[in-house]
């Protein structure tokens, strides 16, 4: 995991790893059988397989909400993709896949105590979960149009960053890459590939795995190949 955290997930790893996955069972934070509906018009189309390769269907499913309707004359539809549209939430996925990884290793580690996440953060992440959840089910229940969608996810950005502050993932994943860069320089002539911070033993913060957990099943019913991936983690 501490690889996965430091380098880039390529989305052909992630849409082979989400097939195996699959039954990954990730509950609903809300309902969202109309969201589903909206999906299933944005899907049918045909993704062009160099965008698919390059971006995985997750970036490219969360675009059509973001940035586009997609029109019943529009064909070929992928022609009109805006890749820069496309690198942003590409980054936005990045950091969503990141700061999973980085707070649960951190966790797992037992860095996550009283001293350094007193239990009134956990209850303000858990108030901007629900406020999260009651932007997101104002905009399904106004309709499909681009403007509502764009605020789903827009608010899926903002949770996203409210929670990289509280639980300070930058500078744990700044950790991270300076053990990283120490540790290829070998000591007295010597290298030891071994040389990784292992976890001896689970001293995870349930109150913090809880909010992991959370954070994904807000972000399922968007991006399910990638979080499907992610809830494995935290198992």
């Amino acid at each position: 995991m501490f690889n996965d955290i430091l380098t880039p997930m390529n989305h052909r790893e992630i849409e082979y790893n989400a097939k195996k996955l699959s039954g990954c069972d990730i509950p609903d934070s809300f309902s969202c059988a109309q969201l589903l509906e909206w999906l299933d018009e944005t899907g049918a189309r045909v993704f062009d397989d160099d965008l698919v390769m390059d971006y995985g269907t997750d970036c490219l499913r969360l675009y059509l909400l973001f940035e586009q309707t997609p029109k019943a004359n529009d064909a070929p539809y992928y022609d009109s993709w805006q890749e820069g549209a496309l690198e942003g939430i590409y980054k936005f996925l990045g950091r969503y896949r990141r700061m999973i990884l980085v707070t649960d290793m951190w966790n797992r580690y037992g860095n996550y105590h009283e001293e350094t996440l007193p239990p009134e953060n956990i209850r303000r992440l858990e108030a901007v979960l629900e406020t999260a959840d009651a932007k997101i089910r104002k905009y399904i229940s106004r309709g499909n149009t681009m403007p509502n969608r764009h605020n789903i996810v827009a608010a899926l950005m903002e949770l996203l960053n409210v929670f990289q502050k509280e639980l300070k993932t930058g500078q744990i994943l700044t950790s991270f890459h300076m053990h990283a860069v120490e540790t290829a320089v070998p000591h007295n002539g010597m290298h030891d590939e071994n040389d990784i911070p292992a976890v001896q033993c689970d001293r995870r913060n349930s109150g913090v795995t809880g909010l992991c957990q959370a954070f994904i099943s807000r972000m399922a019913p968007f991006v399910p190949d990638i979080s499907r991936i992610l809830w494995k983690s935290l198992i």
